[in-house]
């Protein structure tokens, strides 16, 4: 994502490091279904364009919406996990080794 920021003479990648690292962060991930702003502070920032209003208007309500999102991350994860298992377990073979056979280590 630097490359395509950078200009070609690449001296300013230092002053594009913050906008990247802002969007990588308010990116959804696939595999918890949450950006990262969203799981580590249970919201994502203000537009810096556009005027939002506020999706948590009380403690209650914001700690409630924290731990719905950690618990769908958690669970998303399992699932990623348990598909990607699946996915792995289809192609994997026998071990060639049976006990008493000398191997490297």
């Amino acid at each position: 994502m630097l490359r395509q920021c950078v200009a070609p003479n690449q001296k300013d990648w230092v002053l594009k490091l913050p906008a990247i690292e802002f969007a990588l962060n308010s990116a959804r991930s696939d595999t918890t279904g949450f950006a990262p702003f969203v799981l580590n502070s249970g919201m994502m920032p203000k537009s810096m364009i556009w005027e939002s209003r506020s999706e948590y208007p009380g403690v209650r309500t914001f700690a409630q919406k924290m731990k719905d999102a950690i618990m769908s991350a958690h669970d998303a994860i399992i699932a990623a996990r348990v598909k990607q298992t699946r996915q792995a377990n289809k192609h994997r073979r026998p071990a060639p080794f049976v006990a008493g056979d000398l191997v490297y280590l």
